[in-house]
């Protein structure tokens, strides 16, 4: 197995706590209530200082999550793979890619509280949380079969067939998700979002799963 490149880990971390540091570097300048913007056909739900903290924890341990669900799922040795390197290199790729839209989407929201661009924070959170498991979902329709990214189960790494199977079924499960997620912020209050995505981060990494071990019986019969 390739070993851990802490530099890399290192850079994903700061990219993680990024928000976090520059939110409590403004956070004795932000208002305690927030106005309300004009001509706002929707009414905003985020009005206090309280409510912003809220929303941004819940964007944390999203961001955390995501880092987490692609960092400590085993990457497994096997035959999958013709060059492990190539592969590693993707792997720590899509992280990246995945981890630097999380840390630009949460520092818009912030920098656009900072500013007084009070409009509709909660929902360009959830878009923007929507258009990364979109992407996600996308990403996973056409992966080929390896070790270190994917829904690398025992069974999806014993057969090409079921790792075929598995991440389409994974991709429209993940783009459809992450459509709903989009259309769902504009009439979805703060509290059902956060319900809806916390759900969702539970069931997404957990049906594919199941769905594999499905696969691998029918095989079996």
């Amino acid at each position: 197995m390739t070993k851990t490149d802490y530099r890399k880990e290192l850079l994903l971390l700061a990219l993680l706590v990024a928000p976090l540091v520059y939110l409590g570097l403004i956070w004795q300048s932000l208002p305690d209530v927030f106005p309300a913007a004009l001509n706002d056909t929707v009414q905003q739900q985020i009005q206090t200082k309280s409510d912003f903290l809220l929303l941004m924890i819940f964007v944390f341990l999203t961001n955390g999550l995501l880092y987490a669900l692609f960092r400590y799922l085993p990457r497994t040795d096997g035959d999958q793979v013709s060059d492990p390197g190539i592969m590693h290199q993707e792997y720590y790729r899509v992280r990246f890619v995945m981890q630097l839209a999380l840390t630009a989407m949460s520092c818009l929201i912030i920098l656009m509280v900072q500013t007084g661009h009070y409009y509709a924070m909660e929902r360009w959170a959830f878009i923007g949380i929507g258009l990364v498991i979109t992407g996600i979902g996308l990403y996973l329709r056409n992966l080929q079969p390896n070790n270190y990214v994917g829904i690398r189960t025992p069974w999806t790494l014993q057969s090409a067939a079921i790792w075929k199977e598995t991440h389409r079924f994974a991709s429209i499960l993940w783009t459809a998700a992450g459509i709903v997620f989009i259309a769902g912020a504009f009439f979805m209050s703060l509290i059902t979002g956060i319900f809806v995505i916390f759900a969702a981060s539970m069931i997404l990494p957990v049906l594919p799963y199941i769905y594999s071990f499905r696969q691998y019986n029918q095989d079996k019969g």
